[in-house]
């Protein structure tokens, strides 16, 4: 389980992976009429659940940051638009979890959930 500081560095980093991967997807989207091109995508959760099956520290799970890799691969519209879909619902997760993160805060400093 994970404490609120490394759940909150981690919602941070996963926010951020989502955004990324939006712009890349829109990327793919864009492109898959052109020739020659090859897709891109982001790894973010391979890798943390990777280091946090290792036991990882607060440090080791909050540096883990989203990168971008080639696929060598075509776009094809349909997986891009599957894809695009799952990242959307994603993120409205980690958009909740992250405001459920600052309202106990806020309760546990004024003492109101409102």
């Amino acid at each position: 389980m994970l404490s609120r500081s490394q759940s909150f560095g981690v919602l941070r980093n996963a926010m951020s992976a989502y955004a990324l991967r939006l712009k890349v997807l829109a990327n793919n989207i864009a492109n898959v009429d052109t020739p020659g091109f090859l897709r891109s995508s982001v790894s973010f959760e391979d890798r943390l659940a990777k280091a946090q099956s290792k036991g990882g520290t607060e440090q080791a799970l909050d540096s883990i940051r989203p990168e971008v890799q080639g696929d060598n691969v075509a776009p094809s519209l349909e997986e891009e638009l599957l894809l695009l879909t799952e990242t959307q619902m994603k993120n409205h997760v980690a958009t909740r979890a992250m405001h459920e993160h600052f309202a106990t805060a806020r309760m546990a400093i004024t003492g109101r959930t409102a």
